[in-house]
């Protein structure tokens, strides 16, 4: 049996777990909308998940965009 060299604090833990404090480590932010009431989500600013988010929304924004131009013409 092996010994533990290193005791992990579970608050530490848990917030590893987590990720992001903004976003808890889904990549998207939600945001309340009082003027239209409905929920918007956002790619997070503050973490590598969130940048990965809009690197793909992206991605398939431009795939959507040059698939529009080249069926029209």
């Amino acid at each position: 049996m092996v010994a533990a060299e290193k005791i992990i604090n579970r608050d530490a833990a848990e917030t590893d777990a987590a990720g992001c404090s903004e976003c808890g480590g889904t990549g998207t932010v939600r945001h309340w909308n009082e003027v239209a009431h409905f929920e918007d989500r956002r790619p997070c600013a503050r973490c590598e998940t969130g940048r990965k988010v809009y690197s793909r929304i992206m991605d398939i924004v431009r795939r959507a965009q040059l698939e529009e131009r080249l069926a029209n013409r």
